[in-house]
């Protein structure tokens, strides 16, 4: 399944156009469908593939039309207000035009992608028009079939000035075509009755005046997808997900900013949890931010650590999330530095990357664990292709990779991972229902605490670690995400940076907990996997919405990929926080006024 915000996309899918040379053709014949859209679609792309050139041009060998008509809906309030409604209709169009071949094309190339032309394919028509969404189609075509010309011919220029690469692959695979035309209808949130809710729900906060920031968001993505390409595939589908978010934040004594912060995400509106639930949830944020302004500071450590299974889906999602998938490195001229960050498990396959009795798999096609609704379903990826099952890592060693129709090494065909827009005219792949499971060395959560307690005792440290929860989806700001990329590539970590705990807590040899506040993971990276010691019976289902930002940042947009992981507790031998020296700001002058009655 895949959705977008469409506010994003329509300022960033839609690139300039000229005017393409077409044969002037009559009326296409289609399936009979009273789908508009659909409609438009086939008799476009129909027109398309007997586009005629001149010049000696390339031609294109495939079409691809991609549109989400989307109904949208973004609440937000605080302290029991509303701040902001906006609703939204609208059609994102994605449209693909590849010229040359399967083996060569315009995609891979730094500036791939890129049009220096006019713009004409900027107006979509959010009603069913149909000459209209003809002429959107036509013009969009236009412009993305000039684009992969203009990027071709870089491409070739940047080869004629390289030495011949080692590793030739395919830029594009082929795919069996896939007809799924099921009826779709909208299922619209109710903007009334939600806006309620959300007041009530903001409405929480107002018991704890020590919170200087809170708001509860709701957002809504309600589409129907229609993807259509030259190979033959016709496919339309549902497009959904709904999630509600709490965040808050105060200040401790001495200036520094606690937050905490919880996304609740669901593919069905009637799935999300109910308003009783809800409310647990907000309580929760607002009491751990209350705790945590008043506990004491952490203090570089380096010790016995133990990630309760929900921190543990967490760092999973991002260890292992990130780097089961190979993003290929674009070309560019020679001296040219490209922002690119690999994959640390590329060159891994067949290597170990867990502890021998853990095995991990991807599998987008189950519905449900223990009953409940997995996040992460989908029917197609982003490139119509129907997801398979995939064993990623066999007793800890590495198998194989998430996918896309893009070919990588000791890879060439697509297992239905593309649900992220890429860079350099390809996808990205990205985890669907992640299962992290282990064959031995399980043990109840309880039990671990206690081995944790005893190894600190034999090893005569005063204290081990313990990490409930991380900042993940991390709802913390764009500077302090780039502050946590440059510190983890500092101390060796990860090229990616790890999200820091929300709830770590110091536990004591006597089995008191003590909640610290402003520490930070030092140096991890995919490497710290190997060095788990033992894993808890109990497991969490962790969903959450990847939009393909660094630590799917709360505040970005994109294309919005639902995901679950599904992992137990860990124990860990050794990790290593540390407590930043920031400066940290005066506390406010005035106290609060009296919460209203």
């Amino acid at each position: 399944m895949k959705s977008k915000l469409a506010f994003f996309l329509a300022a960033a899918a839609i690139a300039a156009t000229g005017w393409l040379v077409m044969p002037q053709l009559g009326t296409a014949q289609t399936a009979p469908d009273d789908d508009v859209v659909l409609k438009a679609m086939r008799e476009e792309i129909a027109r398309s593939r007997q586009l005629s050139t001149v010049g000696g041009q390339d031609l294109p060998y495939f079409f691809s039309y991609d549109l989400t008509d989307s109904e949208n809906l973004h609440i937000t309030a605080s302290l029991g207000s509303t701040v902001n409604v906006a609703a939204q209709h609208a059609k994102i169009p994605s449209i693909e035009v590849r010229v040359g071949s399967y083996d060569f094309d315009n995609t891979g190339h730094i500036y791939s992608g890129i049009y220096s032309g006019s713009r004409y394919d900027g107006s979509w028509p959010v009603d069913d028009n149909y000459q209209a969404l003809r002429d959107a189609f036509w013009l969009g075509t236009d412009r993305a079939y000039k684009a992969a010309l203009e990027s071709i011919g870089r491409k070739r220029a940047t080869l004629n000035n390289a030495t011949e690469q080692a590793e030739k692959l395919a830029d594009f695979s082929k795919a069996d075509p896939v007809v799924s035309l099921p009826k779709v209808a909208h299922k619209k949130a109710d903007e009334a009755a939600w806006t309620e809710r959300i007041d009530r729900l903001s409405a929480v906060f107002n018991a704890y005046p020590e919170i200087l920031s809170s708001q509860v968001d709701f957002e809504s993505v309600d589409g129907i997808t229609y993807l259509l390409n030259s190979e033959g595939t016709a496919i339309r589908y549902g497009d959904r997900v709904h999630w509600v978010v709490a965040r808050g934040e105060a200040q401790a004594p001495d200036g520094m900013y606690v937050r905490d912060a919880v996304a609740m995400p669901a593919l069905d509106i009637d799935k999300l949890p109910s308003e009783a639930d809800l409310k647990k949830a907000v309580a929760a944020v607002a009491e751990n931010v209350r705790a945590l302004a008043k506990a004491p500071k952490g203090s570089t450590v380096v010790g016995l650590t133990l990630f309760e299974p929900e921190a543990a889906a967490q760092l999973f999602a991002q260890l292992l999330g990130d780097n089961v998938r190979v993003p290929r490195k674009p070309l560019a001229d020679p001296g040219r530095n490209v922002n690119f960050i690999p994959s640390e498990f590329e060159t891994r396959i067949g290597g170990r990357v867990l502890p021998d009795w853990m095995e991990v798999s991807d599998d987008p096609t189950q519905a449900s664990f223990n009953g409940k609704p997995l996040a992460g379903s989908y029917s197609f990826d982003l490139e119509g292709v129907p997801p398979k099952p995939v064993t990623l890592v066999q007793k800890g060693v590495l198998k194989g990779f998430l996918t896309t129709r893009q070919p990588i090494r000791g890879s060439s065909a697509s297992n239905g991972h593309a649900r992220l827009s890429g860079s350099f005219g390809a996808r990205s792949a990205g985890i669907g229902n992640l299962f992290v499971k282990a064959t031995s060395e399980t043990a109840p959560l309880a039990d671990l605490k206690k081995r944790l307690i005893q190894l600190c005792q034999e090893r005569g440290k005063p204290y081990a670690m313990l990490v409930r929860k991380l900042d993940f989806p991390f709802s913390g700001s764009a500077g302090e995400l780039q502050g946590l990329a440059q510190a983890s590539q500092q101390s060796g970590g990860s090229a990616r940076p790890v999200s820091p705990p929300l709830l770590v807590y110091r536990v004591y040899p006597d089995g008191r907990e003590e909640l610290v506040r402003g520490l930070r993971m030092r140096g991890i990276s995919t490497r710290t996997l190997r060095d788990i010691l033992a894993v808890s019976r109990e497991t969490a289902q962790f969903d959450y919405v990847n939009n393909g930002a660094p630590l799917a940042l709360m505040t970005a947009g994109g294309y919005l990929a639902p995901t679950s992981v599904v992992a137990p507790g860990l124990l860990f031998d050794e990790i290593e926080f540390e407590l930043p020296q920031d400066q940290l700001p005066k506390t406010p002058v005035a106290p609060p006024p009296p919460a209203g009655q």
